[in-house]
């Protein structure tokens, strides 16, 4: 089975470097024919980027990566897709019945030096980070924002955020007694700035609703103290992974991709609400804490998402749709 990638964007789109660049080197690891941007006549099964609406070879085996989840003619059209996540796969079965999984496992933090957590000394402040899309620090609202805000009170701190900018974080920005710094995301740099934060955030659901909004009825299993959350589709575990492989402890909402690692308290912190992300943040001042779940979640990281064996699964799925 010869297999030959295509899609723009170069290295500095993550899609690109995990789904093209990095999946082509493993596949070429395991021993397979792949390539990018190969003659399509040459080869058995063509992969192309999300970007794409068209396919011209219909006489190949068609596949896609992460593609819009609401654009149904081009899910029906293609054999297979390939996405990040089980929320992602879930979102996309109505449409297709070959959905495949690689997680958002970037190559470029595997196997670099770990941080090594030290006491900060009182006049310095504790970095609590972020790197990502942007447009998720806007869903500080959901209990991020008062959390910094309070722990700001009772010892200095500093929220670094490495966003490709700055001008779309519109909201949940906290109040001036937190020192709040922009980085922007370059691929040359990111890995070092990374490694400087202390405690690294991964904010993702948008809005949280109680039950008591919602109509409960004990009859029916529904209580005061259920709780309806809202996430993308596209929700993966990519920013935590990254964190989880540079040493830096991981404070995150339980999207459901988080819970994979985080489910053992031992390596993380899954949250919901303000009170959740203060204590987690404030058991996290301790330098002790933060080296033991820092080395517990990279060990965990690294056996569950090991990308050969991700990569030799996807392999063999592609292989039954041939």
């Amino acid at each position: 089975m010869k297999i030959s990638f295509y899609g723009g964007g170069g290295i500095q789109l993550a899609s690109y470097r995990m789904h093209i660049e990095n999946l082509n080197r493993h596949f070429r690891k395991l021993g397979h024919t792949t390539t990018i941007g190969g003659d399509p006549n040459n080869h058995d099964v063509l992969i192309y980027d999300k970007r794409t609406n068209k396919f011209p070879n219909r006489n190949k085996v068609i596949g896609i990566i992460t593609p819009p989840c609401d654009d149904a003619r081009v899910l029906q059209l293609v054999d297979f897709i390939i996405v990040g996540s089980i929320e992602e796969k879930c979102s996309m079965m109505k449409h297709n019945k070959n959905v495949f999984v690689f997680p958002q496992i970037e190559l470029m933090y595997r196997n670099m030096p770990r941080k090594i957590h030290h006491r900060i000394p009182d006049d310095e402040p504790l970095v609590i980070g972020y790197h990502g899309n942007q447009n998720h620090l806007n869903h500080g609202g959901c209990g991020l924002t008062r959390a910094l805000e309070r722990l700001s009170k009772e010892r200095k701190i500093k929220f670094v955020f490495l966003c490709q900018n700055d001008a779309e974080w519109v909201e949940g920005r906290p109040d001036e007694g937190v020192e709040t710094e922009f980085k922007k995301w370059k691929y040359e740099t990111c890995t070092k700035e990374i490694q400087k934060f202390d405690i690294g955030v991964v904010p993702n659901i948008s809005e949280i609703e109680h039950s008591n909004k919602l109509k409960p009825s004990i009859k029916l299993g529904k209580y005061n103290t259920d709780m309806k959350i809202r996430f993308k589709n596209k929700s993966n575990i990519g920013r935590s992974l990254v964190l989880f492989n540079l040493g830096i402890p991981v404070v995150a909402d339980i999207t459901p991709c988080n819970m994979h690692i985080l489910a053992d308290p031992d390596n993380g912190y899954a949250v919901f609400n303000e009170h959740s992300w203060y204590w987690a943040l404030k058991e996290l001042c301790c330098e002790k804490r933060r080296n033991e779940v820092a080395e517990n979640a990279y060990n965990e990281a690294n056996r569950l998402y090991d990308p050969e064996k991700w990569a030799k699964s996807l392999y063999a799925s592609i292989g039954r749709v041939v």
